[in-house]
């Protein structure tokens, strides 16, 4: 029996497809016909079938796994982020699977390379413990898995990566949520009010609230008339009520973030609230914040470039020392090192800043910018790449005289980003290529090579081993102490090994009870579990 009957107020048809007439590039373009009758309440633009009420659930479950497994709070202390976002995105991308096929769509197999790298950005959360890459990482996660949904529902402007890429997260992470937000409570409460048995489950949800306060009621009544039963109760409820007060004090957050949830699904598979710009309009904005004339911003990359001419010309004779390790007369290897080093990444990223808004806001010819303009685009590329390659050759050797701390990794991999940002620039001013995906190529390598290279287990082994060879001075374990589960395994080898009663005091200090730290499971990971197993 169809759970929706026509009793006036719904119309009932069957329907091949729930789809809007949109542009055939925003439309997915062989939608199925769903089973069982797709029901359009009147005066309401929200088609559903029972699908689609069953993953509103599921969508609201998720939010509340989201709010349990992540913790929205949780940006405020990224280090408690573990297993627990590896689990809510199996799940999330699971249900998205599963709604895509229960609504027959086939998601591009080009769409599964951005599913993967979801998975892999969520993967590190169950296995490392730096709380910085963590909060990164879960930034990172959330934009891929949202590009994802537009990838596999043939929601983007255009079929593939390219330079639509920031106003298609932005319809994924704003405009068709936000649009389709109210969705989940409209069908649910649609389904609710014509099926038999969601009529039964709507009666017993309010049987529930009813009888709560007459339970509580009677049962405050007798733990009065009875002593053994007012300790038993006392000892049930204990924990009980602990636990259920912080489960209600989830459920709003859940809910709100649920429908959010169930918007993005809905929305991308209705293509409802997703057709709202077109290609067309987007780059007619785009022209309109190009205002600068091409004279204005030549002139600014002249004058740059001047700028750094004379700057590698005053600095000939001591700018490139550092290559061959050799530090200027009066100067020491820290202060050498550290002698512009910040000023030069400071310099790389205002540069990078400059071609960029040269590129978004000149005026063009026919659709291409002027020579000179490419000319001295390059010029300045090439000098930063230059200044990039002075600067980590100072940092190099500033780490080979006193080792590696976060700061220096950080900046190092920063630069080496820089690096390779500058390069595509470069090339992509002699060869046609498709920027926006390069980018994001090399952002996406970048990042996650710097996540599963364990940047504090790299540190402590280094500085470690540097140590115990005696090619470093001295080690210092403070700066192992924001992820001792990282440092761990390297610090218990030096304790073992060092025959300095100070050092072994420290190391026992601090690691020697780390085992007890207990955590719930969602905020544990590989490395901690590792730890608790092992002992100093």
């Amino acid at each position: 029996m169809n759970p929706y009957t026509n009793d006036g107020s719904t119309t009932c048809t069957p329907k091949t497809t729930g789809v809007p007439n949109l542009p055939d590039s925003r439309v997915y373009q062989n939608p199925a016909i769903q089973s069982g009758s797709k029901c359009e309440q009147k005066g309401s633009s929200i088609p559903f079938t029972s699908v689609d009420a069953y993953f509103a659930i599921l969508a609201l479950v998720c939010g509340y796994l989201f709010v349990w497994l992540v913790n929205p709070l949780a940006i405020l202390s990224p280090s408690s982020l573990g297993v627990g976002v590896t689990i809510f995105a199996i799940c999330f991308d699971t249900t998205a699977l599963l709604y895509m096929r229960k609504r027959a769509v086939s998601p591009p197999k080009s769409s599964y390379a951005w599913l993967i790298l979801a998975m892999v950005s969520a993967l590190y959360f169950a296995l490392f413990s730096n709380g910085i890459l963590k909060f990164f990482n879960l930034i990172f996660c959330v934009v891929v898995t949202a590009y994802w949904m537009a990838a596999a529902c043939n929601s983007r402007l255009e079929p593939s990566l390219g330079r639509f890429v920031v106003p298609d997260l932005v319809d994924q992470l704003l405009q068709i949520p936000f649009f389709n937000i109210s969705c989940a409570p409209k069908i649910l409460r649609s389904t609710a009010g014509k099926n038999r048995k969601s009529k039964n489950m709507l009666a017993v949800g309010v049987g529930i609230l009813v009888a709560v306060p007459l339970v509580l009621l009677v049962g405050a009544l007798l733990t009065k008339a009875d002593v053994t039963f007012a300790r038993m109760v006392q000892k049930m409820t204990a924990e009980f009520g602990e636990h259920l007060l912080i489960i209600l004090l989830r459920l709003l957050p859940a809910w709100l973030i649920g429908c959010y949830f169930f918007g993005m699904l809905y929305g991308n598979l209705q293509k409802r609230g997703v057709a709202t710009r077109s290609k067309e309009q987007v780059d007619t904005g785009r022209e309109r914040r190009r205002r600068l004339p091409a004279a204005m911003t030549v002139t600014i990359l002249v004058l740059l470039s001047g700028v750094y001419v004379l700057f590698f010309a005053a600095q000939a004779a001591t700018l490139f020392s550092a290559f061959t390790g050799v530090r200027p007369e009066g100067l020491t290897y820290a202060e050498y090192a550290r002698q512009g080093f910040f000023e030069l990444c400071e310099v790389a990223t205002i540069n990078l800043f400059v071609l960029g808004g040269v590129r978004l806001f000149t005026k063009r010819m026919e659709g291409r910018p002027v020579r000179p303009m490419i000319v001295f685009s390059v010029l300045i590329s090439a000098e930063t790449l230059l200044l990039i390659a002075t600067a980590l050759s100072k940092m190099v050797l500033y780490i080979q005289q006193y080792g590696l701390t976060l700061l220096r990794v950080y900046t190092s991999w920063f630069m080496v980003l820089l690096f390779v940002v500058f390069s595509i620039v470069i090339v992509a001013q002699f060869r046609t290529i498709n920027l926006a995906k390069a980018l994001v190529i090399a952002f996406s390598a970048c990042f996650l090579i710097l996540c599963y290279s364990n940047v504090d287990g790299l540190i402590a082994r280094y500085n470690i081993d540097r140590y115990m060879d005696g090619t470093l001075n001295a080690v210092d374990l403070s700066a192992l102490y924001t992820t001792p589960e990282a440092s761990f395994p390297y610090v218990k080898a030096l304790y073992q090994q060092t025959d300095d009663p100070d050092l072994r005091e420290e190391i026992y200090r601090y690691w020697g009870d780390i085992q007890d730290d207990n955590r719930p499971f969602y905020e544990q990971n590989l490395e901690h579990f590792l730890v608790q197993k092992d002992t100093i």
